[in-house]
Order: C-alpha cells, then sequence, then structure tokens
C-alpha cells in the first residue's frame, strides 16, 4: 500500500520521504478515458491509510478543482498537503505539493475517476528554528496521478460505501536517475479511506 511510503515518523527533515516512490515500484494501472468538455471533480478530503484516524499519521489533506474543455483537455489545480504532530500533539511541521491539472478521465468501468497533472511546486512549513528539508530545483515538475473511487457494498446488499483516493506519489528528486512514477491519464490504485470531506465528479 502506498501509506507505507508515507513519513510515519514527525522529523520534517525527512518529509520527502513521504513522496518519493522507489524506482523498483510501478502504479497500478486502471483504464480510462478522457472526460468530455464540461466534465468537473472538486472536493477537499482528509485521508488516511485506515478507515479511521492513525495515530502518528499526522494530518493528509487533498483538495482538487479539475475540470475538461472542448480546446485545451483538462485544466485546474490540486494540492496534497501532510501535517505532522508530535506525541503531546504540538505541530512539527508541513510539505505540500500543488499541481497543475492536465487530465481528467473517468475509468472504462465508471467506478473512478482520475485526474493527474504536473507538481508545480513542493514547499515546506516548519517551526521557528527547524532547518528546513531540502527543495527541489526549478526544473523538476514531474507528473503525479491521483484515482477516486467508491467501495462498494456486499453482493448481499450489506456493507458499507466508503470513498477511497489513490496517488502514485512522485519520484525522488534527490535521484536525478529517477523514472516517472505516474503518466498522463493513468489511474493509481485507491487505496487511501476518505476520514473527512468528500468530492463530486460531475460528466
Amino acid at each position: 500500500m502506498r501509506a507505507n511510503r508515507l513519513m510515519s515518523g514527525v522529523a520534517v527533515a525527512m518529509a520527502v520521504s513521504m513522496f518519493a516512490v522507489p524506482a523498483a515500484s510501478a502504479a497500478p494501472v486502471t483504464s480510462t478515458s478522457s472526460a468530455g468538455p464540461g466534465a468537473s471533480l472538486r472536493g477537499r478530503v482528509g485521508l488516511s491509510p485506515q478507515s479511521t484516524t492513525v495515530p502518528g499519521f499526522g494530518n493528509l489533506t487533498l483538495t482538487v478543482d479539475a475540470r475538461s474543455g472542448e480546446r485545451h483537455g483538462a485544466s485546474g489545480r490540486a494540492s496534497l498537503q501532510h501535517e505532522f504532530f508530535a506525541p503531546d500533539g504540538s505541530w512539527q511541521g508541513t510539505v505540500r505539493i500543488d499541481v497543475d491539472v492536465d487530465c481528467l478521465a473517468p475509468a472504462e468501468d465508471g467506478t473512478t475517476a482520475t485526474v493527474t497533472g504536473t507538481v508545480r511546486a513542493l514547499t515546506y512549513d516548519v517551526p521557528p528554528g527547524t532547518p528546513e528539508p531540502p527543495r527541489p530545483s526549478g526544473s523538476w515538475h514531474p507528473e503525479t496521478a491521483f484515482g477516486f473511487s467508491l467501495d462498494r457494498p456486499g453482493a448481499s446488499g450489506s456493507g458499507t460505501v466508503r470513498e477511497r483516493v489513490g496517488w502514485s506519489g512522485v519520484p525522488d528528486f534527490n535521484d536525478p536517475s529517477a523514472p516517472p512514477v505516474a503518466a498522463k491519464c493513468v489511474a493509481p490504485a485507491a487505496d487511501f479511506y476518505v476520514i473527512a470531506g468528500g468530492y463530486r465528479f460531475k460528466r
């Protein structure tokens, strides 16, 4: 699960490991088709690797405003932010990526919507006196991908419907040879639970 690639500690100096995907990893692929003009996906969600909050994980929040047009494909913005806290509850720092959307596409089976884009920036916010982690170079703008889906109830009609979201991660910017971890309009597996907020996909 990609949640295991996120930093579980509170040392923001190690925050880059939260975003980096090992070179040997590959994102699961979901077949998609481009959304028609006027389609959109908007929302703000709190995410967790489990269906409830996880002690020590911090606050992981995704905001997305993606829309498709007739001439220029998809556009919009997405941002993923992770806040870290010490065991006593004190804030330890925040890492954030901002993404320029380049694709909005539903899965062929209609159960998943994919949003991809290029990373505009990776930024940190740390407490006063805390050294800021290294930043990527100005030419570092990799493709990244998000997948939005719904769990389905059991065949008997029982079970709980839960929204879930996937994220491809980004290459390690400290490794110039790191290969891409995402491709335009290709969805990652939806392996984070939505524990707050929600989103809406409009065709």
